[in-house]
């Protein structure tokens, strides 16, 4: 799988947990609270990594766009159902 798919999926996991899904000048970028965002190049930068068994999400989220906690929790389950996706392919 590639790594724009993975990204893909991560943005339609995101809209199926409720969400919002949005364009930026930074691209696509997934809204959590308190106007927490992360965005395609954020993901780009943190696959494959994120999918590896093991990883700690909210560490790598840290790396590449820190003073987001309010991501790392949604990031986390977001995350769950994206290896399961990956693994099935």
């Amino acid at each position: 799988m590639t790594n724009g798919k993975a990204v893909d999926l991560f943005f339609e996991e995101a809209a199926r947990a409720g969400y919002p899904v949005k364009m930026s000048r930074n691209g696509r970028q997934i809204h959590f609270p308190h106007n927490k965002n992360i965005h395609e190049g954020h993901l780009m930068r943190l696959i494959p990594r994120i999918l590896e068994a093991g990883a700690h999400v909210p560490t790598l989220i840290n790396e590449v766009a820190p003073g987001r906690p309010c991501s790392h929790k949604p990031m986390r389950l977001i995350t769950e159902v994206v290896r399961e996706r990956v693994e099935m392919h």
